[in-house]
């Protein structure tokens, strides 16, 4: 199973629910994660790279040594994103460190997105192009960046470092998506931490989701079928999976999916 539940303590704040899928892949390198407390949130979402061993290997390396210190270490409100920032750096030589059965480097790596949610504060973290969603009535935010090549192009041209022309042609190319910062590649470029949490509303829902989801529907779709089944959450996964399977044009990659509804 690739979605690892801990539930330590019924949660009054939040209804949690997963679904993960293989899509038309041979194997699976997504590992979800979720922590419930009396009081607390811990989500977690790795997309491994590197092939059947070592994308697997990379998520869920990264994903359990998440799991394990922050159970060990316990940080408070006050020392989440100091936590997340510190972790990620953690991970990042946990994954570049993997060795084949052969001895020699995996060479793997896997994008992070991760939430820390107590009672109504949500703090969380970012590497590479895994997405966090915050549904807030009928509208959808992707609160986090993608870290590839076209991010890069955007902030070279808002510099002025490159022309209107160069970054149009760069940026329709299928390079523009590769990642310019993921978790295993011996020293992180790029990690986005929310240093001030976000206040939650009662009714929104916090979606992380792997890259198979937005690849294959789009923000209103998403909308649509997170809404439509809002009252189970479970259920609201399951058929969000289902749809990007469905509409996935060119094969479906691992899809993986975490709904946190915030009750109030």
């Amino acid at each position: 199973m690739n979605i690892i539940e801990e539930r330590m303590e019924e949660n009054p704040w939040f209804e949690i629910g997963s679904s993960s899928i293989l899509g038309t892949r041979s194997y699976q390198q997504d590992l979800g994660y979720f922590y419930t407390g009396r009081q607390e949130v811990l989500a977690v979402i790795c997309d491994g790279m590197g092939g059947l061993e070592g994308g697997e290997r990379a998520s869920r390396t990264a994903a359990e040594l998440m799991a394990r210190d922050f159970k060990k270490e316990r940080p408070g409100p006050d020392k989440i994103a100091a936590f997340l920032r510190r972790e990620a750096a953690r991970m990042d030589q946990a994954v570049a460190a993997l060795k084949s059965e052969q001895g020699k480097p995996l060479k793997a790596g896997t994008t992070l997105v991760a939430v820390y949610c107590r009672e109504n504060k949500l703090t969380w973290i970012s590497v590479g192009d895994s997405r966090i969603y915050l549904i807030r009535g009928q509208k959808i935010l992707t609160v986090n960046r993608e870290h590839n090549y076209r991010l890069m192009l955007k902030e070279q041209l808002a510099a002025g470092q490159i022309t209107r022309e160069f970054y149009e042609k760069e940026e329709k190319t299928p390079q523009a998506e590769a990642l310019t910062s993921f978790v295993g590649m011996d020293g992180l470029r790029i990690v986005d931490v929310l240093g001030t949490p976000l206040e939650l509303q009662r009714g929104d829902i916090v979606m992380l989701c792997s890259d198979g989801i937005y690849k294959s529907l789009n923000d209103s779709q998403v909308l649509a079928m997170v809404r439509d089944n809002d009252l189970d959450m479970d259920i609201a996964a399951d058929r969000t999976t289902a749809m990007a399977l469905r509409y996935g044009v060119r094969g479906q990659d691992n899809t993986t999916v975490i709904l946190l509804k915030y009750q109030g």
